[in-house]
């Protein structure tokens, strides 16, 4: 969705996606490191610069390259399929070497809720992936189901774990989520001086 939303702070912005960014997303998304719990994708750049532009027309879907100060891009999230007042939060992926994982998930919280004024949004993640849902238990979402073979990766079917998040519990994760994000803005500055 084309949509003008810019929101930074820890030393992190969330920029909407462009055409411009397809081949960085594609490689990401194409990582065997970042990709080892995420959706296959196909290896040709054409069939996903086709997918971006056809998000780039459809509605409800906001889609965010995850970006340093300097303009360094350093990995994506988003808030897409929202009806209802709810929306999903996921395509996150954020280089392992950049400590922004705290900030990106406020930033995009604070789009979902101060911004977009919904009043919930919920997360997919691999039952596998111990180390985003340890997070996410740890910034106090709320587990609120499995999906039984939710996502398959390579050949295998994997459940989902399903965590929400909603607008009346947003100052407490909020309370958090800052402490960590200040601890990594402060080496992101020091990376950069």
């Amino acid at each position: 969705m084309s949509h003008s939303i810019v929101v930074e702070r820890f030393g992190i912005r969330l920029r909407p996606v462009s055409m411009d960014d397809a081949s960085f997303i594609h490689e990401l998304r194409s990582s065997p490191e970042l990709s080892k719990y995420i959706g296959e994708i196909d290896p040709r750049i054409s069939v996903h610069r086709l997918w971006l532009m056809q998000y780039l027309l459809s509605e409800n879907d906001y889609y965010f390259c995850i970006e340093l100060l300097s303009g360094k891009r350093i990995g994506t999230i988003s808030v897409y399929n929202i009806e209802g007042g709810r929306g999903n939060w996921g395509r996150w992926i954020i280089s392992p070497s950049v400590p922004a994982a705290a900030a990106s998930v406020w930033l995009i919280l604070h789009v979902a809720f101060d911004i977009l004024e919904l009043s919930e949004v919920y997360s997919n993640t691999v039952i596998d992936n111990a180390s985003v849902i340890s997070f996410h238990d740890s910034c106090g979402f709320v587990r609120t189901g499995i999906e039984p073979k939710g996502l398959t990766i390579r050949g295998v079917a994997y459940d989902m774990v399903i965590h929400a998040v909603t607008r009346d519990s947003w100052p407490s994760i909020q309370s958090r989520l800052v402490k960590p994000a200040t601890l990594a803005e402060r080496l992101l500055n020091e990376d950069m001086d």
